[in-house]
């Protein structure tokens, strides 16, 4: 007899609703030869300096910016596309977003960027990217993930003077 009221009914999935859990958070670190409040603004102001072109929406001539609590894009034609949600903004220290780019904008993930002053002025940027356990195919998100987050990072780092 089905432990159901309703013959065909699924039975509960014994897993829970959770895709992966072994998934890590995608961590990336990078030191910045800048006090923290010049990290913090050229990470959230001249975003669309140097972020890279092939990790966006709409390509070459592409416009990403912070703007009233959301990160979007702007191509070319106008149209915007969001990336991300500010949770929390506590300027020179830390940024955290409700991601939403590259994957279902009901299933957002989340971002942390920490900026840590240095004894030497410089200033130690981490960006962590966690909650990627719950995306479908969280495994194969981690691996693009970390690539990318990678690839953003450097750009930003050369960006702000790091060799």
């Amino acid at each position: 007899m089905s432990p159901s009221l309703f013959s065909h009914a699924a039975d509960p999935d014994p897993k829970g609703t959770e895709q992966d859990a072994s998934v890590p958070d995608v961590v990336a670190v990078r030191q910045i030869p800048r006090d923290a409040e010049e990290a913090f603004n050229g990470f959230t102001d001249y975003l669309h300096l140097w972020w890279p072109e092939d990790l966006t929406d709409f390509g070459e001539g592409t416009h990403a910016e912070f703007e009233g609590g959301v990160l979007t894009e702007t191509g070319p034609d106008g149209e915007t596309a969001v990336w991300a949600t500010v949770r929390t903004r506590e300027p020179d220290t830390l940024l955290e977003l409700d991601w939403v780019a590259g994957q279902d904008p009901r299933i957002p993930t989340d971002v942390r960027v920490d900026f840590a002053p240095a004894a030497d002025g410089s200033t130690v940027v981490t960006l962590r990217h966690s909650g990627i356990d719950r995306l479908p195919d969280g495994a194969q998100e981690y691996e693009r993930l970390q690539r990318e987050w990678s690839e953003i990072l450097d750009r930003y780092s050369r960006f702000m003077g790091a060799r």
